[in-house]
């Protein structure tokens, strides 16, 4: 089992304002003594603050995944960026598909590769927001690539109640224990102009984990939808979300599964 904290927060009006890390950093003070294995926080959030992350994510001892906006070779980029228990910079993973919005309000270019990070309880893929699920090209890259977690933090401006039902159609084409982070509902201040987001909603699915072969045909027998594998959905206010996802029984029923309905290649 990996324990996870889901942190669902309310930003600040701009979300490139410093108070969002000082907001961060309390945020994170709330989770000590939970002993998770890694806190996720949603896209943009909170946008600074690689040094001070890293400090908490050794304090806590926990992995530490951050809506971060990162410069390289004169580059900006919309990344889930990881920090491990010792608060070390795991890696970044750039965003791919950036709206016409992010491009014009944060000068942020589109990424050009996905990758897996490993923890030490399993190997995570970050996409960020629409990457993983408006298009199928993330997903499919990061199972070949070995993921046994998909945390997948956003913003929504508009499409969130499509948010969950891709992220559905994603977890069961490969497997995958998926969590999604969202912020809670506020106006933000982009480019000028005010944008209410949609608020909340922040999720985990978890694929079932039956104990042997005639379990699983019992439990496929009754998959008409896959709504119950949705174990944790938030509301719209901030709030602190700890749940525990089993990532070692998907992991083990992933090929068997695939091959019962002929799903070939990643």
């Amino acid at each position: 089992m990996a324990k996870i904290i889901l942190i669902q927060p309310q930003p600040a009006p701009r979300l490139d304002d410093p108070e969002n890390l000082a907001r961060a950093l309390k945020l994170l003070e709330r989770c000590r003594g939970e002993k998770a294995d890694i806190i996720c926080f949603p896209e943009y959030f909170p946008y600074q603050g690689d040094n001070e992350l890293a400090q908490a994510a050794r304090d806590l001892e926990a992995y530490i995944v951050a809506g971060l906006v990162a410069e390289e070779k004169g580059l900006r980029f919309n990344t889930a960026t990881l920090f491990d228990r010792q608060g070390n910079l795991v890696g970044r993973q750039t965003k791919h598909c950036v709206a016409r919005l992010e491009r014009r309000a944060y000068g942020v270019t589109p990424g050009e590769t996905y990758q897996t990070f490993p923890a030490d309880f399993g190997v995570l893929g970050l996409p960020v927001c629409i990457d993983f699920w408006g298009q199928p090209h993330a997903a499919r890259e990061l199972a070949a690539q070995g993921a046994d977690l998909i945390l997948n933090p956003s913003i929504f401006p508009i499409l969130k109640g499509h948010w969950r039902a891709g992220a559905l159609v994603r977890a069961f084409d490969y497997y995958l224990p998926v969590v999604g982070v969202n912020t809670s509902g506020h106006a933000a201040e982009i480019g000028g102009r005010s944008y209410a987001m949609q608020a909340g909603g922040s999720f985990a699915i978890q694929p079932p984990a039956p104990a042997d072969d005639k379990e699983m045909s019992r439990l496929v027998r009754v998959w008409d939808h896959l709504d119950h594998w949705v174990i944790l959905e938030a509301g719209e206010e901030e709030a602190i979300l700890t749940l525990n996802l089993d990532l070692d029984g998907p992991r083990l029923w992933r090929p068997i599964v695939r091959e019962r309905f002929g799903i070939r290649g990643e």
